[in-house]
This record gives structure tokens, C-alpha cells and sequence, in this order.
């Protein structure tokens, strides 16, 4: 039994060391750079009134146009935005099919957040790519970050690729 006793007391003070070394050390951390982003599109979605389905509302999107200088096209009809509200934030679920001016299909996807901040309404979203078009294949491998704006009639970000 001592020896069982000896082990659970080397054990927590090897946990204690070991919390006290993480703790020191995240409060000293700097960032080793800068984030940077580049702006790729903007981003306008037509969208219809949202369908009631308790927690969960739906936004059918109707259509919608993207434009940057690497690519530029029209929304599909189709698409859905699934909103769940989460203690007291709305919860984005979105899935949308964008076609270039030159005919390539992309799937769009996105996660995001809307909350009201001590700054106004803070609405973000993390986009994902996917395309078999080997002209837009640079989209399967890019980290994108969207931010909302305000342009009457439609729901609008400006995506970023994060360097």
C-alpha cells in the first residue's frame, strides 16, 4: 500500500510540474508571423424567406454572381443555407454550386457564426472548394475566410485566401 501512495504523489507531482511548465510557456508564446490573406471574391447570394423548422431555419438560395480577379461566374439555384440558432449565436451551414464565366463547376460549402458583438454583428464563415476543373484546382487546397458586408437585397461576404 506505501508504495501505491508513493506512486499517485510522484505522479501528481510530475502532473503539477508538467501544468505549471504549459501554463508559463502559453502565456509567454508569441505568434512566429503575421496572418495574411488575400482577397479572392466577392461573394452575393439571392435568397428566399427562410423556411421555419423550429432550431433550424432554412434559407433557400435562389441564385447569386461571385467576382474577383482569379474567377467570376453565377450561383446555382438550389442551394440551402441551414441556420441553427445555439445559445445565442446562429450556427451557418451553407452548400451552394458556383459556376465560372468559362463554365466550371465548384461546390461550395461553408461554416460560420452569427453573434452580436460589442462591435455590431460579427458574421464570419470558412468556405470550402471542391471542383474537378484542373483551371480551379488551386481552390481544393486554400484555407478561405468570408466576412459579411451589407448590399440591400442580398446575403454578401468577401472571401479571403489565407496565406
Amino acid at each position: 500500500m506505501p508504495n501505491i501512495l508513493k506512486e499517485i504523489k510522484l505522479q501528481a507531482a510530475l502532473l503539477s510540474l508538467i501544468l505549471l511548465g504549459q501554463l508559463s510557456t502559453a502565456a509567454g508564446q508569441s505568434p512566429a508571423s503575421d496572418l495574411q490573406s488575400e482577397f479572392l471574391m466577392e461573394l452575393l447570394l439571392d435568397v428566399d424567406p427562410q423556411l421555419d423548422a423550429g432550431h433550424t431555419s432554412i434559407a433557400p438560395i435562389t441564385g447569386g454572381t461571385f467576382s474577383g480577379v482569379r474567377l467570376q461566374g453565377t450561383v446555382h439555384n438550389g442551394g440551402a443555407d441551414w441556420i441553427t440558432q445555439v445559445s445565442g449565436h446562429s450556427s451557418l451551414d451553407v452548400r451552394i454550386a458556383l459556376e465560372t464565366d468559362d463554365g466550371a463547376i465548384i461546390y461550395m460549402t461553408y461554416k460560420g457564426v452569427v453573434a452580436q458583438g460589442d462591435a455590431g454583428l460579427y458574421w464570419r464563415v470558412t468556405p470550402v472548394f471542391n471542383t474537378a476543373s484542373e483551371e480551379y484546382d488551386w481552390l481544393n487546397h486554400k484555407v478561405f475566410v468570408g466576412k459579411s458586408k451589407q448590399v440591400e437585397g442580398k446575403v454578401a461576404y468577401d472571401i479571403f485566401e489565407i496565406l
